[in-house]
């Protein structure tokens, strides 16, 4: 019994330095979501994806057209054609029809892989103003996630924003 109050009395000890260093340690918050979502860059990422994949897009949606003419004019002409063709104009629709949805499968695979691929470096970014923000605001710890609640004067997310739209005017 003598050894654990012992032990409390030495944790207790040990804490007191500590919770009086704690009194200087400036915190704030960050809302990395609303930054990922109201940050000018994170529309031009988008933009930029957009852009790289119109081609595909335009390919992927003459294949469908193919595919639909295809189609109608199996409808259109099924009486007056044998079962041969018929059914070679089927075996023709749905080859089609598989390399299409393989063409589509790919073509999003490839928007995700290249949409990540700017969202990390976006993110490299992100944490890059939060720091800048920070260092500029003298602060000792930023927190991102897991915060119940935060006063406006800990939230740092509009000086964060507000950074990353002068970063974003001086580029354009």
């Amino acid at each position: 019994m003598i050894k654990r109050w012992l032990a409390l009395v030495v944790l207790g000890c040990s804490l007191l330095p500590a919770i009086s260093w704690a009194d200087d340690v400036t915190v704030a918050v960050v809302n990395v979501v609303r930054l990922q979502t109201e940050a000018p860059q994170v529309a031009q990422v988008r933009e930029k994806i957009k852009a790289e994949f119109v081609s595909r897009e335009a390919k992927t949606s003459a294949q469908q057209e193919q595919i639909s003419q295809l189609e109608q004019k199996l409808q259109r002409d099924r009486a007056e054609m044998s079962d041969a063709e018929a059914k070679s104009l089927q075996r023709d629709i749905r080859s089609r029809t598989l390399r299409l949805e393989n063409s589509k499968e790919e073509l999003e695979s490839d928007r995700r892989l290249r949409l990540s691929e700017e969202m990390d470096h976006l993110r490299r970014i992100l944490s890059e103003v939060i720091a800048e923000v920070a260092t500029a605001e003298k602060l000792d710890i930023v927190l991102e996630s897991g915060v119940t609640w935060a006063s406006e004067r800990a939230n740092i997310t509009d000086k964060v924003l507000a950074r990353l739209r002068e970063l974003n005017d001086t580029r354009n």
